[in-house]
């Protein structure tokens, strides 16, 4: 029988071909040995600490090798591994770590800061590698670990967005990540019948990219792209390109600014999974049309363990597929009744990937995780939120949301987390946040007086993250109502009716360059310098390449996150007067450089 944790999953992978290539990240490469036998170093390390299974364990790294080597290291020890994305903002970072209690946090000294009151792994620091060098690298045995771990247990706590204001833990198991594992290596990857290089695009703070992780069982070599490769989209086809990337998975948003960069073109990947969104029609036909590319739709959200309903792009109409082997899907009515094809209905997954809930959150486990009618006395379904039909042919099509809940460019976001941050500022009264056309506004009703936009966002930039950050502000004299006495989304303004151009133009001819790079990629102009980029139509994934378009023509080296603090031209200049330059230095010639 196949073994149903992950640890011996991999550690299986890794006896078997321990000489091959399984990581790289930048200049640091590591075969299948060399990761296993410092992942389970870093294990030892943490049942020496007394961790055990049902033990949450922090992982607060950079992106880098050591952060999948501390992946593996948790999950060999048994214990839970709970990613925390050091570019959060550090009141978010602290409620998680509050929240999931680890008993451990492995980091670095940079990263740590004042040392929390919890025991620190900090990779890299002189004592902490003598420590792990002391250590054996053999896998670890179940005799080892404080209690016996069973496919039951939980793998990994992601955070994701809370509808109250607080994000919520989703506590996933190792037998549902076995599962998808078989799928993937049976499905997806195993037919192109070779060894891939995959790429790994997403956070590994988001659960999307435990797609890319898995790709370790099935002995395929892992490149974990370095931040700056990732967010720069040219950056990326090229990495692509040169390295011989054979898998990408990006959301659809991400997808189409890369193919537009020549991400499909000759020597572009053989494999490419969209995840995160739901697929438009001609990002749908565009994939299709491309020879020599295998395309996949990959549906779940992270409470059935990232991916549970999947199809293979191709002819007709965009589809989210079928469930996987030891998935269910229900579209049901109100009474939890199937409804007939081709009838909308609320979509319910039940099965082996079902997560065990939320973390320290009962009711709200109870009000989504339900008794699945269905199944095996006990089961459970999720309560996906979802509305979704069955087609005669027996796939499942996605029609959008029955809640609140949204995906914004692949991140799940409940707009009431949002707006709960807003209302914490003394400067408004009411809240209400929406999306309008892929991006974030926020609409306000102040405490007193007209507040101040650019406080306000700082406020939400010390709290959320930065896909968290509305794109725009409106302040309104009152939130309009339906006459059930409800949020009436359909009269609130369009963001862009608000917004008056100040009309001062550039005073420099870098204030120029802003100005055009604002108009080229908001579809505007003129652009003046105190124009907004956000309230002109600007999101995340706009201010992407807008960083990207400074660099390249200003050479300054700017971050996403700079541009939600200067939105404006004129604020961004300043802020560009103090920015490192991105272009390297010029060095004296010397004589013999002249020969």
């Amino acid at each position: 029988m196949e073994p149903e944790l992950f640890p011996d999953l991999f550690a299986a992978r890794a006896a078997a071909e321990p000489d091959l290539t399984a990581l790289v990240c930048g200049d640091v490469s590591m075969s299948f040995g060399e990761l296993s036998s410092r992942a389970n170093r870093v294990a030892r390390w943490l049942i020496a600490a007394g961790v055990g299974p049902g033990d949450p364990v922090a992982v607060m790294l950079p992106r880098s090798a050591d952060s999948v080597v501390a992946l593996l290291g948790v999950v060999a020890a048994g214990a839970m591994y709970v990613p925390v994305d050091v570019s959060y903002p550090a009141k978010r970072v602290r409620y998680m770590l509050a929240d999931s209690a680890p008993r451990v946090v492995i980091t670095t000294a940079e990263v740590a800061g004042p040392a929390p009151d919890v025991a620190l792994l900090l990779l890299g620091s002189t004592t902490a590698e003598a420590e792990l060098a002391a250590l054996a690298d053999s896998p670890i045995e179940a005799a080892e670990r404080a209690a016996l771990l069973a496919p039951s247990d939980v793998a990994y706590l992601i955070y994701t967005s809370g509808s109250t204001g607080r994000p919520k833990g989703v506590a996933v198991t190792h037998h549902g990540l076995a599962n998808l594992a078989a799928f993937e290596r049976r499905e997806v990857t195993g037919p192109v019948g070779r060894r891939l290089r995959v790429g790994l695009v997403a956070a590994l703070s988001f659960d999307g990219s435990w797609d890319m992780v898995l790709s370790l069982l099935a002995g395929h070599e892992l490149h974990v792209l370095p931040d700056d490769v990732r967010r720069d989209m040219q950056a990326l086809v090229g990495y692509v390109r040169e390295h011989g990337v054979d898998l990408v998975e990006v959301t659809p948003s991400y997808a189409e600014q890369l193919i537009a960069q020549g991400l499909l073109g000759p020597g572009g990947p053989s494999v490419l999974i969209l995840g995160g969104e739901a697929v438009g029609p001609g990002l749908w036909e565009r994939i299709r049309a491309h020879e020599g590319v295998t395309a996949w739709n990959f549906y779940g959200p992270t409470e059935c363990t990232v991916d549970s309903v999947v199809a293979r792009v191709g002819g007709g109409r965009p589809v989210i597929g079928r469930p996987v082997p030891g998935t269910r899907a229900y579209v049901l009515d109100a009474w939890l009744r199937p409804v007939p094809v081709g009838v909308p209905g609320a979509l319910y997954l039940g099965g082996t990937q079902v997560a065990r809930g939320y973390w320290r959150r009962p009711c709200l486990t109870a009000e989504r995780f339900v008794a699945d009618p269905f199944g095996l006395e006990g089961e459970r379904m999720y309560r996906t939120g979802d509305v979704a039909r069955w087609t005669r042919e027996g796939v499942l099509e996605f029609l959008g949301r029955a809640d609140d809940q949204v995906k914004v460019r692949g991140f799940r976001i409940e707009p009431g987390e949002i707006a709960a941050v807003l209302a914490e500022s003394p400067l408004v009264g009411q809240a209400a946040v929406v999306v309008n056309d892929d991006r974030l506004v926020a609409y306000l009703v102040p405490a007193d007086g007209t507040p101040d936009i650019g406080e306000l966002r700082r406020h939400a930039m010390t709290r959320l993250p930065d896909y968290m950050i509305p794109s725009a502000f409106v302040v309104l004299d009152v939130l309009p109502l339906s006459p059930n006495g409800k949020l009436d989304r359909h009269a609130l303004p369009d963001p862009s009716d608000s917004h008056t151009p100040a009309g001062r133009g550039p005073r420099d001819s870098k204030e120029e360059t802003l100005c055009r790079l604002f108009a080229e990629l908001l579809g505007r102009e003129p652009i003046g310098i105190d124009d907004n980029f956000f309230t002109l139509g600007g999101h995340s994934l706009l201010v992407t390449k807008l960083v990207n378009e400074i660099r390249s023509e200003l050479g300054a080296e700017v971050t996403v996150r700079t541009v939600f603090q200067a939105p404006t031209v004129a604020d961004l200049s300043a802020a560009l007067a103090t920015a490192r330059s991105a272009r390297p230095a010029l060095l004296p010639m010397t004589d013999a450089a002249m020969t």
